[in-house]
């Protein structure tokens, strides 16, 4: 638990100092915040679905979704969109857009979480689809494909 804690306490610290990154590196802040959110997404799934055992771990996962979903639209700060990124350029032409849909995907993790914590199973099930509907969303508009 205190591994989770650690991670999403640098997460919120980086966030601060990725104001000051250069390109590059804010390149590399998003892409390796991103792999985590990712990472965390699929561990909890595994768990919640039966494949692995670690039941006690779920709300670890779900809080660290929660946490770096907080402050996906500072992992875009202006000059970050050029280098290697698979970063659209639309993320910083739609701004606006881009962080309704950023807000969008914060809300429903934040209330994924919440189902997290109750316990819940069809709970925490109702609420994974808004959640992952929202980081599809944003990736099918502001991502380059793989």
């Amino acid at each position: 638990m205190r591994r989770y804690l650690y991670i999403a306490c640098a997460a919120i610290v980086t966030a601060f100092a990725a104001e000051a990154a250069t390109p590059p590196d804010a390149i590399k802040y998003r892409q390796a915040a991103m792999s985590a959110l990712s990472g965390h997404a699929a561990a909890f799934s595994l768990i919640f679905s039966g494949k692995v055992e670690h039941q006690k771990y779920l709300l670890a996962h779900a809080e660290a979704i929660a946490a770096i979903s907080e402050h996906v639209v500072d992992m875009f700060p202006a000059g970050s969109d050029t280098g290697k990124t698979t970063a659209l350029p639309l993320i910083w032409q739609d701004a606006e857009g881009f962080r309704k849909a950023a807000d969008t995907t914060r809300v429903a993790a934040a209330g994924f979480r919440d189902a997290v914590k109750s316990g819940d199973k069809a709970a925490i099930g109702k609420a994974m689809k808004p959640l992952f509907d929202g980081c599809k969303g944003c990736h099918d508009r502001y991502r380059k494909e793989d």
